[in-house]
């Protein structure tokens, strides 16, 4: 009997959340756009749990928006979004993974009112993102490049097209996030916008078409891009966990983009330099980012080799542990060099 109970209390519950949820989905594609969207906007002040909810019903309304009715309403919809964005700066600043989940909807919601606009379109919400971002709390700087990131994996090149008022911030996020430096009070916030900010950068260095990376763009970058190889903020294992996983395909990537032989001179050059630094950790990642430097570059490596080989025999030369796979890095930088490059570091075993 408690079973049978049990279950018609289960049933009842499902045809209740089918029947919400066919309410929700009437609401969004049913309702002119007119009525829907000052209806909708009016209830951003609901409490927190229920910001989800009303960004799935947003998303879904744009989602069936025609085109004319997306630039009718593109002023209004810019209104809501940059108040929505608010929420980790106004209402959530000191709990991080409520902040993420409720601004992860939004910027969900956000990109598919984007994905819908033309290059003319989105150029106008784009400056007026960087503006609100620049203005009030610093929290803000998390939640737009956070949002940066998202829009370039998705919109690819036609961000990179915008990036460029993006290299100040982001050669300033690198430089005050350093361990000698400071952006939030919060270690854990540091941490999280230097995150954000490599993954934006490596993702603008992906789809960038030789248009973006010019002389001027470069050299606001390579050098605090590279000092992060030293940069220990967060401790050791954090530190680790940046460098393989968003500092060495960020760098990588730039090396790409820079497409020019006198830049991956300088760029080599400065990785060469960190080889010598007193922290056996900071000597370890730059030695794992001069593998990846020459994986990227390929046979392009060849020209940086003169003045490589004598570092790396350095490395080699030390007593450091870290360097007990000195002879496994030399194989792996032979495996992606022609035969030529082979030869070269074969002399020096």
């Amino acid at each position: 009997m408690v079973e049978t109970s049990s279950s018609s209390s289960s049933s009842s519950y499902s045809q209740l959340c089918t029947r919400l949820a066919a309410l929700r989905s009437t609401l969004a594609t049913k309702l002119p756009s007119r009525v829907f969207l000052p209806t909708l906007t009016k209830s951003f002040v609901f409490p927190q749990d229920q910001l989800g909810v009303l960004m799935s019903i947003m998303k879904e309304h744009i989602s069936q928006m025609q085109m004319e009715q997306l630039s009718f309403h593109q002023s209004e919809l810019t209104t809501f979004f940059l108040t929505a964005l608010d929420f980790r700066a106004k209402h959530c600043p000191d709990d991080l993974q409520k902040a993420s989940e409720v601004e992860g909807s939004v910027i969900e919601c956000l990109l598919t009112m984007v994905m819908k606009l033309s290059e003319f379109t989105f150029r106008p919400l784009f400056f007026k993102l960087c503006d609100w971002s620049k203005a009030d709390s610093a929290e803000r700087q998390l939640t737009f490049f956070r949002l940066c990131d998202v829009m370039a994996s998705r919109l690819k090149r036609l961000f990179v097209l915008f990036a460029t008022q993006l290299v100040k911030p982001l050669a300033a996020i690198l430089r005050q996030t350093s361990s000698s430096g400071i952006f939030f009070f919060d270690l854990k916030k540091n941490c999280l916008l230097l995150q954000l900010g490599l993954n934006c950068l490596q993702k603008i260095f992906l789809y960038d078409t030789k248009c973006f990376l010019n002389q001027e763009r470069a050299d606001a970058l390579l050098s605090p891009l590279v000092e992060q190889l030293e940069n220990q903020l967060g401790g050791e294992q954090v530190y680790q966990q940046r460098v393989t996983q968003h500092l060495l395909p960020c760098l990588g990537q730039f090396s790409v983009a820079l497409a020019d032989d006198s830049l991956w001179k300088t760029l080599n050059y400065e990785v060469l330099l960190k080889t010598r630094h007193g922290d056996s950790k900071v000597r370890f990642s730059s030695l794992l980012m001069l593998m990846e430097l020459a994986f990227r570059l390929k046979e392009n490596y060849v020209v940086l080799l003169p003045e490589t080989i004598p570092f790396l025999a350095e490395l080699m030369e030390g007593e450091c542990m870290c360097f007990e796979a000195s002879n496994r890095t030399q194989v792996q930088v032979k495996g992606i060099l022609n035969s030529k490059l082979q030869s070269t570091f074969s002399k020096i075993k």
